[in-house]
């Protein structure tokens, strides 16, 4: 099982976020901290213990170095990060 970072995208396997693609934006040892930029916010990001989600890969470059060099993002952030690896043409 691939090792799950900040920026990476993963899927939520288990809770009310069942299925749901979210963005790691902080770790915080065994627990990862998720938003979508919808339902879970960037301010209010869903603590999730690691082995409660799967690694999807990695979100595109932009928002990747953005979210390393500030250590946060805006929501519309997100939302475009994870339109662009499901392929959907709205971000917002």
């Amino acid at each position: 099982m691939a090792e799950t970072h900040t920026a990476d995208i993963v899927l939520s396997l288990t809770g009310r976020d069942k299925g749901l693609l979210m963005l790691v934006v902080a770790e915080e040892g065994e627990f990862l901290l998720l938003a979508n930029g919808r339902g879970r916010r960037a301010e209010n990001p869903k603590r999730k213990r690691r082995r409660h989600v799967s690694r999807q890969g990695r979100c595109d470059e932009r928002t990747q170095h953005k979210l390393l060099e500030n250590g946060r993002l805006t929501n519309s952030d997100i939302r475009k990060a994870l339109a662009l690896w499901t392929g959907a043409e709205d971000a917002n």
